[in-house]
């Protein structure tokens, strides 16, 4: 049987066959009386294809059907199949189109002469309609036609039956004047008609609407905190942007699947940023330093300042995390002199800056993230520390000092939260697994224990000797996932960007059909997901070659962060464990947990292929925040009357466990082990209630339980109420 490769259209012209415009007829069709079952869909334009080929059999020897054989096909099919409502809608809209065919048909008997001339003028005044000839902007079919061909992504034919239906309208209303609104109106409308819903309902015009602006005016932002009028206004114009990235940026299919919740694409509004961003301070800071003597006071302010600096610079390009690493090796050489009391002066000024304050920008979005280190990595132990120093030294000779800096942060920021500060950073003890028990590692752990059961931080993570990573809690590489090896040690390890996928919905979607099918749904995210990543690719790497561009001097900085080649993008998995609980009803926990790992591991597989097809870097992780959580929640709430049930009236939707539920030790997962393709690394999250301190004894034996295990690469511990905050941090 041969493969049905042509279809002869109403005026004569022969056109490629899609089997999948079949499947789209049928499913716009079944939208519109309450359907969702896309699967099902592609299953009846296969039964379709096959009653064509019996026709063409029947018709000895004719090959190429008509488009009306496939619609009169499709209209049996649906009836046979028992699916009478989907069946009449699809006979209305054939009906549909057969009126303004006819219109068309009435209007072009008016001749060409009766052209519309065009309405709008350059600057945007409005014209006149006029004849050919006349002194105005002429009306172009042609030019609306190659708009929708351009912008929209539709074929030609279906372009220029478009372009013709709103020459149609123009010439039956007979209005004098036409604005560039009206006639985009007229164009969407006729979109609409014609089933592409999506489109339509597009805003062409990049804008928030009146009643929106003065809401935010009013009340501020909803999903975001806007402490000030420079925040509120920036809130405002990332809305815009967000709006455009939409509409025009991000492919039709990426668009879509965001507006209706099977993808959340993280910060559209921020398109030209980093979701995160981590630097070295011993390897960014020295080209900073110019002309301090290295061991005297004006050397210590110098060697903060530098830091400050250095947030300065790179927070206006990350949209998430900015994490600066190794502070406290960074600092040792300077503050070696000092004693406790001036050290902690010292820091605790660091804390109090403005600069820190200033990291609040986003509405709250953007967290600075400190690491300090228990030991001085291998990667800085053999660095020169920077001119003036004494000749010779090297960051490792200063590892004494290093530990001194990290228990001076870890005390003053415990002693500005119990005083009330709120202070404007993430903190991260880094500990190697397995390092040297002594008692100054001891002390150091219950001193980073005892102030995380109080206030929440630092996050303890266990790095691997043998397999060190760098980066940040959104994002951590090792050096042979690196792309670039020489980059790891020197370089920042960033995340261009991060699209989540609901894995929930895709479970409701096709939790008739097995898991096969649920998998062909998970792959087509995935393709999807990184389709709308390589839009923003292309994006950043335009900018950063255009001279003037946002990116150019960047990019072209000492340490540059727009290197295409060594950023990841980052594919978040969403409700996983629903997911699985609704494709395996009644089955045990063992066989659930087994089926989330296949299929956890099979997403960063398509991933990983996904992305080398594309020529860029993908890894795949979970819980960033639980932000895309709580929206897919609330669209499938919406779209699906049995995810609607599952919250009780006034509960908010989501898939993250509630904070502060569910106390005792809980295993989050953050990604797989892109080493070996899986299980998933995870996060121990300690929660602990009550208004006394959690007993130290508890804390370390979770801890090093945590440590013990490979398969944790953080322990956080999350006290609920935070006790030690005695001033509530801004609303």
């Amino acid at each position: 049987m041969r493969p049905l490769r042509q279809v002869r259209k109403r005026d004569g012209r022969l056109v490629p066959f899609d089997r999948g415009k079949v499947a789209e007829a049928i499913f716009r069709a079944a939208q519109s009386v309450g359907g969702e079952d896309r699967f099902l869909a592609e299953e009846l334009a296969g039964v379709v294809v096959a009653r064509l080929h019996a026709l063409l059999a029947d018709r000895s020897g004719s090959e190429v059907p008509s488009i009306e054989d496939v619609q009169d096909l499709v209209e049996r099919v649906l009836i046979d199949a028992g699916h009478a409502r989907t069946a009449k809608a699809f006979i209305l809209y054939r009906e549909r189109r057969a009126e303004a065919r006819a219109a068309r048909g009435a209007s072009e008997a008016m001749g060409d002469d009766e052209t519309l001339a065009p309405l709008v003028g350059g600057d945007g005044a409005v014209g006149t309609l006029g004849r050919p000839g006349a002194d105005v902007y002429r009306f172009s079919k042609g030019a609306v036609a190659d708009k929708l061909v351009r912008e929209e992504s539709l074929d030609r034919p279906e372009a220029e039956a478009i372009a013709r239906a709103v020459e149609d309208r123009l010439l039956r209303a007979r209005t004098p004047r036409l604005t560039e609104e009206l006639l985009e109106t007229l164009v969407h409308a006729e979109l609409f008609e014609r089933g592409w819903t999506a489109r339509a309902a597009r805003a062409r015009r990049t804008s928030l609407s009146g009643a929106a602006v003065q809401e935010a005016l009013e009340h501020g932002l909803g999903d975001r905190r806007a402490l000030d009028p420079a925040a509120l206004a920036e809130g405002l114009g990332e809305s815009v942007v967000a709006q455009h990235v939409l509409d025009r940026l991000l492919p039709p299919a990426v668009a879509e699947a965001h507006r209706i919740g099977d993808l959340h694409v993280y910060d559209l509004g921020a398109p030209l940023r980093l979701a995160s961003i981590a630097v070295s301070a011993p390897e960014a800071a020295p080209a900073r330093m110019h002309g301090e003597r290295f061991s005297r006071e004006g050397g210590v302010r110098r060697a903060f300042a530098v830091l400050e600096e250095l947030l300065l610079a790179h927070a206006p390009h990350a949209a998430r995390v900015l994490a600066v690493e190794d502070i406290n090796v960074w600092l040792a050489p300077f503050v070696a002199h000092l004693d406790e009391d001036a050290l902690g002066e010292s820091v605790r000024q660091f804390l109090l800056s403005p600069v820190l304050g200033a990291m609040q920008r986003r509405g709250g979005l953007l967290r600075l993230e400190l690491g300090l280190s228990a030991e001085v990595p291998p990667r800085l132990a053999f660095m020169d520390t920077p001119e003036p120093a004494p000749p010779g030294r090297r960051f490792g000779d200063y590892a004494e000092t290093a530990l001194h800096v990290t228990r001076a942060f870890l005390h003053e920021a415990a002693e500005l939260r119990r005083g009330g500060h709120w202070v404007d950073c993430a903190l991260t003890l880094v500990l190697s697994r397995g390092g040297q028990r002594d008692a100054s590692r001891r002390a150091l752990v219950r001193q980073a224990l005892a102030a995380a059961g109080e206030g929440g931080e630092p996050v303890i993570l266990f790095d691997d000797p043998a397999t060190p990573t760098r980066g940040s809690r959104w994002f951590r590489l090792r050096e042979s996932e690196a792309p670039d090896p020489l980059r790891f040690d020197r370089g920042d390890v960033s995340a261009a960007g991060a699209v989540a996928i609901n894995l929930v919905g895709a479970a409701l979607r096709t939790r008739h059909g097995g898991i096969e099918d649920f998998i062909r749904e998970v792959d087509r995210l995935v393709r999807t997901a990184l389709d709308g990543a390589g839009a923003q690719r292309d994006l950043l790497d335009h900018l950063g070659e255009t001279p003037g561009g946002a990116l150019y001097q960047l990019r072209r900085g000492t340490h540059p962060l727009v290197d295409l080649e060594a950023a990841y993008h980052l594919v978040e998995v969403v409700g996983a464990d629903r997911a699985v609980s609704l494709l395996l009803e009644g089955a045990e926990s063992v066989e659930r947990l087994g089926m989330r790992g296949r299929i956890v591991k099979h997403v960063h597989g398509r991933v990983r292929e996904e992305a080398l097809a594309r020529r860029f870097h993908a890894a795949v992780s979970e819980g960033l925040v639980p932000e895309a959580a709580r929206r897919f929640a609330r669209c499938d709430a919406e779209r699906y009357p049995r995810a609607a049930a599952w919250w009780a009236v006034g509960e908010e939707p989501t898939y993250a466990v509630p904070h502060g539920e569910g106390m005792g030790l809980l295993r989050e997962p953050l990604h797989p082990d892109r080493l070996r393709g899986g299980p998933s690394l995870l996060r121990v999250r300690h929660r602990v209630g009550g208004d006394r301190h959690p007993p130290m004894e508890d804390l370390l034996r979770a801890m090093e339980a945590a440590e013990r295990d490979t398969a944790v690469l953080e322990y956080a511990v999350d006290p609920w109420p935070r006790r030690l905050i005695h001033g509530e941090p801004p609303p």
